[in-house]
């Protein structure tokens, strides 16, 4: 079992060499093995071995640790070879490629996704899961390269970027349902000495709540048949909402593989006619035209 709160010899060697770079890793680990709910200053510098307050001379406060943590999530583009910094083969294959990657990080980070999806970026403008200004300078100069009107460019990546944000934060929940930390959503992390990994305390702003509550949670990860998972708690009426029930095996199963990739096809293609249309040319767009992933 890890000791979060080592001995003060101890805490004083670990404490060397101490960065924000060290912190945010150290608060993003947290969040990958516990849920947003179990980040704190406190609980960050009982795992790097180091008093509190030591912590804010490099970050102000949590709300400046989130603001890091999601920087470093989404330039985890940057260090990913499968997303290209411009166009090689064309624009759709890099808008493929780069709504790759996005994804790759989302499901890597599913319960920090809601911290990239939701804080506050430096201006209005500024659209997530894409956020980092050096990725949107990126992007759209690819765009303006390929050919596209400033008009046209924005237009793609107002559109590109609502896509990918709606679907993977119903990803990411759906992630979250199955793999329950202590400290997701509203739920923050358990009492000391207790076995239940989530109850209901401090609420963590923008955190995934997949369930109104523990209880529903459980019965929705111990279901053993579609129509469980469809209903848990017995509250789908079957009387009264018979199509869901028809349907359940349907809307039981995991598609996310196939819809996303679907979905993202059908974005490229609403930039392709946007494109064609301003053009006054017919869409250049075809069937199974570069949106090749992949995980």
């Amino acid at each position: 079992m890890r000791d979060d709160n080592p001995a003060p010899e101890l805490r004083q060697r670990r404490g060397r060499g101490l960065s924000e770079e060290r912190i945010v890793t150290t608060a993003l680990r947290i969040i990958d093995e516990s849920g947003l709910g179990a980040v704190s200053m406190r609980a960050v510098a009982n795992r790097l071995g180091v008093e509190a307050m030591s912590l804010y001379k490099y970050v102000r406060n949590r709300d400046t640790l989130f603001d890091a943590v999601v920087d470093r999530i989404v330039n985890e583009l940057s260090t990913d070879d499968g997303v290209p910094t411009r166009p090689e083969h064309g624009w759709r294959h890099y808008l493929a490629a780069v709504a790759w990657g996005i994804r790759r990080y989302a499901k890597g980070h599913p319960h920090a996704f809601p911290l990239v999806a939701t804080r506050p970026t430096e201006a209005p403008w500024i659209n997530p899961p894409l956020r980092s200004l050096p990725w949107i300078e990126a992007f759209l100069a690819a765009l303006l390269d390929e050919g596209f009107t400033p008009e046209q460019a924005l237009f793609a990546y107002r559109a590109f970027n609502g896509f990918l944000l709606g679907y993977l934060l119903l990803e990411t929940s759906a992630m979250a349902v199955h793999e329950p930390l202590p400290g997701d959503g509203s739920y923050p992390a358990a009492a000391e000495g207790s076995d239940e990994p989530t109850a209901p305390q401090a609420a963590v702003p923008g955190g995934l709540t997949p369930t109104r509550d523990p209880n529903g949670r459980r019965q929705l990860v111990e279901s053993t048949t579609r129509h469980q998972f469809i209903d848990p708690q017995g509250v789908v009426d079957q009387a009264r909402y018979p199509t869901i029930h028809r349907l359940a095996d349907g809307l039981a199963e995991d598609h996310f593989d196939s819809e996303f990739e679907s979905g993202l096809h059908h974005t490229l293609d609403q930039i392709d006619q946007f494109l064609a249309t301003a053009a006054g040319t017919p869409s250049t767009s075809r069937p199974g035209s570069a949106t090749s992933r992949r995980d």
